[in-house]
Order: structure tokens, then sequence, then C-alpha cells
């Protein structure tokens, strides 16, 4: 049997998702274009070995002066090629602070600046140190509101709060309102309102950052340069990924033998490099968009497309895990997306075994069933009309909303993760993996959950909440966007050095992979689906990361 005939179609939960928009685009990558990275890589040589000298600093360099530089080439994009010497930098930076109890004379930009990047990199500079800036009663000063700069600076270093800091709750609030005032004359406001750095996808923020340097009458050229050009050598990179995902997923034709699907292809590639940018990390972006397409293959067979009773069949067939459970599907979407995931997570489990690191494919699978089991236990709910509680909702939503599954597979290509304890361990869902569910879950279904109501759909988190606490949507949104508040503290509050580390802690690499999930997450789901809707949201922004190199 081939798709179900017009008459069935009304007892499905179609979607109509729009179409891929990018067709054949970024199908091909030449030689000319192999050619060019290539060359590129050879300027980059000189270009960093002057850098890394100008990050040299004398011992008697203003502190200020050292953070400025820490930052502008952090935010150039560049940082990978001088970790060891920025780290080095900052740990005595941040003692030499702390002997001097944090009191510096700097201004407001300045101070907020430097406590956002020392959060940014675990180091806990104590938000006392905004005190200076404002009134006796706590709020902050009235005289600073002009200083758009500053205001930026602040409501920047506000989003790396964790609980317990009103000054900086006070700092978030003071500064959005002034900066919501200052939008119609200040780029800097505009875009910070946009999209707040530390909630940024890496990449993106780069190339906004690149263009505002690029005007900056204190830019170093020699920086400038190394910025550009290995901008536009990771992106002929990613293209070159792009273009094996493409082929990869052209070849399953899914565009026609599931038309149903989303044929998002680009955009999981683009989510991959949000989890990781550099580009030692291109073996893991391959592994990763692969897994993000079968996550978004598995969603609309169960959410979009199939009967109860074929879902059944088919989770009951993952179960087993055997080809041979194919014959008893009714249709031929089914046999396809078994077949897909079969296949796919096979082939995983060959790479890795040629990677010394077979159980990792094994905990990629582990966590697509649990997956598989969560989509279908919304699926029973959905037939028999139940609503859960909220907590009951909230139990599974933690795995559909697939924060387990991506902090895990984004393991598998990681060369620096050899051990199993990290998949262990997040599958323990510590503190950072849970803030991550919640604001991933919760996200969703803010901008989700009508469109999902009005074709048939199980209760989303809003509709849970709202029969549970008899609250009406807008309050229920108002207490969501505070649970997601909450949970950006709590991870911010993981992402701190510990001053008593345990062997159940997370190690660094993995807790960047769990931040930039996050940060995707906030990217894509702040006003839209933007995974869906990607035409509407994040177009510009993938053509600029593929398709748009800077001018030299």
């Amino acid at each position: 049997m081939g798709c179900p005939q017009a008459q069935d179609v009304a007892f499905r939960p179609l979607a109509h998702f729009p179409p891929d928009i990018w067709g054949d685009r970024f199908v091909t990558f030449s030689l000319e274009d192999n050619l060019t990275m290539e060359r590129y890589a050879k300027e980059i040589e000189s270009l960093k070995e002057e850098v890394g000298k100008m990050l040299i600093l004398d011992d008697d360099v203003d502190f200020g002066k050292k953070m400025s530089l820490i930052d502008v080439v952090e935010r150039l994009g560049v940082s990978y090629y001088f970790e060891n010497e920025i780290e080095e930098m900052l740990n005595n930076i941040f003692q030499e602070f702390a002997a001097k109890n944090f009191k510096t004379e700097y201004d407001l930009y300045n101070i907020a600046s430097q406590f956002r990047i020392f959060r940014q990199h675990g180091h806990k500079m104590p938000c006392d140190v905004l005190n200076k800036f404002t009134n006796s009663d706590g709020k902050i000063k009235d005289s600073l509101r002009s200083d758009i700069k500053g205001m930026v600076s602040l409501y920047e270093a506000a989003h790396l709060r964790v609980h317990g800091e009103p000054i900086l709750d006070e700092a978030f609030n003071y500064t959005i309102d002034v900066l919501k005032s200052s939008a119609s004359f200040s780029e800097q406001a505009r875009h910070a309102l946009k999209q707040v750095l530390h909630f940024g996808i890496q990449r993106v923020e780069t190339r906004h950052f690149i263009s505002f340097y690029e005007e900056d009458d204190s830019r170093n050229g020699t920086l400038l340069r190394l910025s550009k050009i290995d901008f536009n050598r990771v992106q002929l990179l990613y293209r070159q990924e792009l273009s094996q995902i493409l082929r990869w997923w052209h070849d399953l034709d899914f565009k026609n033998r599931l038309p149903y699907a989303r044929q998002r292809s680009v955009e999981c590639h683009f989510w991959s490099i949000a989890m990781y940018y550099e580009p030692q990390y291109s073996f893991a972006r391959l592994l990763l968009s692969k897994v993000l397409l079968v996550i978004s293959i598995l969603d609309d067979s169960y959410d979009a497309y199939g009967t109860f009773e074929e879902l059944e069949l088919l989770t009951q067939a993952f179960e087993r895990w055997d080809l041979n459970a194919m014959e008893q599907f009714p249709a031929d979407y089914m046999k396809l997306v078994f077949q897909f995931v079969y296949n796919t997570y096979n082939e995983f489990a060959k790479e890795m075994t040629e990677h010394d690191k077979p159980f990792a494919a094994q905990f990629a699978k582990d966590r697509v069933m649990d997956l598989i089991r969560s989509y279908y236990t919304e699926a029973k709910w959905y037939k028999a009309k139940y609503v859960p509680t909220f907590e009951e909702y909230m139990v599974n939503a933690r795995i559909t909303g697939v924060a387990q599954i991506i902090s895990t597979s984004s393991l598998m290509g990681m060369e620096e993760i050899i051990q199993v304890k990290p998949f262990k361990r997040i599958i323990q869902a510590p503190k950072a993996i849970r803030a991550c569910e919640i604001i991933g879950r919760i996200m969703d279904d803010i901008v989700s959950h009508e469109e999902e109501q009005a074709r048939g759909h199980v209760a989303s988190g809003v509709e849970c909440y709202m029969k549970d606490y008899n609250k009406s949507r807008e309050e229920v949104v108002k207490i969501f966007n505070k649970m997601i508040e909450d949970a950006w503290k709590e991870l911010n509050e993981e992402l701190l050095i510990k001053s008593n580390p345990s062997d159940d802690d997370l190690p660094k690499p993995v807790l960047k992979r769990v931040l930039n999930l996050a940060r995707v997450v906030d990217a894509l789901y702040k006003v839209i689906d933007g995974y869906t809707y990607s035409a509407k949201l994040i177009k510009d922004d993938i053509i600029s990361t593929y398709a748009s190199p800077i001018p030299l």
C-alpha cells in the first residue's frame, strides 16, 4: 500500500508545512571552492602568528585593555585559535581583581563587559561590582540612561545572572526599558533587543560583530583581516559539509516519498553549526545533522501524519529493531521511516566502532528509542482525548523537547570525548540538562500550541497548565516566560567553575554543547517556530552563514 487515499486524509492531523526554500542552492561544492579554502588557510597561518603576539601583553598593561582585547577576539569568532592564551590571561586577571576585592574605577560599559566576559568563562565575578551605578534604594541611576553603550553592555551582562542577584534583575528590567526607547536611533540597541549576545548563535553574532567592528575607529587591521578571512574559509567548510548532507538527503528522495514531512536539511546543518561552529567539529556536525533529520522525520510522522493504529505498529517495530518487522506495515511511509532510522543508526554504529567509541552509538540509539516511546505516549493521550496534568505532561515533554537526544548525540563526533561517563551523566539529567529541557520545551509550546491545537494535537504544556491551575492563556504564557528566565539562571549557575568539582559534573566541552543547544532554541523559537517557518525567521542568517562571504 502507498500513502492513504484521499478519503483517509481527513483522519490525519496534517500540518501542511511550508516547503523547502533552498532547492539545489547548496548542493554543489566546486574545485574552485576547495582551492579558495586552501588559499585562505595559508594566509590565516601568518595572521594567527601576528594576533598571537598581540595577546602576549606586558604585566603593566591595563586590565581593561586586556579584557577589551579578549572580548574583540572572541566576538570576531577567532578565539578558538588562542583558547589557552585567553584562559591563562583571564585566570590571572581574575585573581588580581579578586585580590583587590573587585574594586575598580572603570565606567559602566567596561565593568558590565568585564562581568559578562568573566561569567562566560565560568568565573563568578560578584554582582556587587555594579553597586556603584545604583542609588541608595538599589535602583540604577537615572543619570546613566543616556549612556547607550553602557546600557547595552549592562543589558548583555544581566543575561548571565544566577538566582539571588536582585541587582541584575533590576539591571535587566531597567535596561530593556531604556533600549526600547533608544531603538529608533541606535543600531546597537536594536540588535541587542533582537538577539542578546549570550543567547545568540555564535556564528551569526560573529557576522554582525565583524560589520560593527569594521566601522570602529579603534579597530585593529590585522585582527579584522584574520576574522574576515577565517569567516570566509569556515563558510566554505560549512558549504562542503552541507553539500554532503544534501546529496545524502536527496538520494533518500523524501521530498517525494514522504511529502507530509518537513524538508529541512539545510536548517538541520545550520542547527549543528549552532552547536559547534569551530572547524575541528566538521565530523561531529555531519553526524548531528543526520540525527536532527531523523528527529524531524519521526516528529512529523508521529505528530502530523500517522494514524494511531499505524503508530502502534511502527513503535512495536522499533522496539524489535528488526527489518522483518516491516512486513506487517499497512502503508509504505511506515517502511520508509523505519528503514531510514534503522539504517542511519546502524551506520552510526559502524562509524563509532571505527572511532573506538562503540558505546556512543548505543547511547544515541537508546535516546532515539526514548523519543519514539514518548511520541507514542502522546499518540495514546490524543486517541483517548486525555489531558494530562502539567506535571505528567512535563515528564514526557522533557524527552520530546529533544534536549537529551541532541546533547547525547552531539558527543558522538567530538574527538575529545572518549569516555562513556559524559554520556551516562547526561541521561541522569543533571541541572544543566534539566534547565535546557525546560527552555526548549516551554519556548516551543508557547509559539506552537495554538497552531497544533487547531489541526488536532495532544494538549501542549499551555493547555495542561490552563486546566490544572484555571489560568488564562495570557497568564500561562507570562508564567512560562518566568520559568524560562529561571531555567537560564540555573544553566548560568552550572556553567560557573566550581570550587570543589565532583566526578559527576559535566566536563566543560559537554556543558558548552548544552549551552549552545539552549542558544539555538532561543534564536529559533523566540517569536515563532523558526525551524518550521525558516523563511520568516532565519533565512537571512542562513544566507550570511553559507552564501555571503565578507568582502576583503
